[in-house]
């Protein structure tokens, strides 16, 4: 099933809305609608980290639109689904989505720790730094506003990965990025 998703806010209310994008699907299923719906009970000046939950859903929204892009070109391009050492798949979506969720969350967020899955030792073995890059660049989910490099990427990948830094003796608060297929 091929699925959109739409995240909408105000100030009392937030919604995600997953879209049935259609395919081989019947006439009854075609534009089906999936609402997730969360209130929160109290005004957004209330709200502890509401710059920080923007921030976050704003992102995740970026990263619906990298992964949808890196979908369709799978039909024109092999060798985007890929195996780790554990026999998991892992997806060039995968990787552009940990990047860009770093590359944003430390522009907006320079000092909380980001805590993902991935790191850049697998996409350098098997060359695939210029594939991330590609997707990052053809999918216009980034908001930088300078040229992303190889380096950027990695170091991307690399600040949530398993060798990943602390920005200070005890942050209180860190970024947490899972990743699910």
């Amino acid at each position: 099933m091929a699925l959109a998703m739409d995240i909408l806010r105000s100030s009392h209310i937030s919604a995600v809305r997953f879209i049935d994008g259609g395919g081989t699907r019947t006439r009854s299923c075609k534009n089906r609608r999936f609402n997730v719906r969360s209130s929160l009970p109290f005004p957004q000046q209330n709200v502890k980290y509401h710059k920080e939950l923007e921030a976050a859903i704003d992102v995740v929204q970026n990263a619906c639109r990298l992964c949808i892009q890196v979908k369709s070109s799978l039909f024109s391009t092999d060798g985007k689904v890929l195996e780790k050492n554990d026999q998991t798949p892992v997806t060039v979506a995968d990787f552009g989505v940990q990047a860009l969720i770093s590359l944003e969350l430390s522009k907006l967020f320079p000092s909380i720790p980001l805590v993902a899955e991935e790191d850049s030792a697998f996409l350098r073995s098997r060359n695939l730094v210029d594939t991330v890059l590609d997707a990052l660049v053809t999918s216009e989910a980034s908001s930088t506003s300078k040229t992303l490099t190889q380096d950027d990427v990695l170091k991307a990948i690399d600040r949530g990965g398993k060798d990943a830094f602390v920005f200070g003796s005890k942050p209180a608060t860190y970024w947490v990025g899972i990743l699910s297929s």
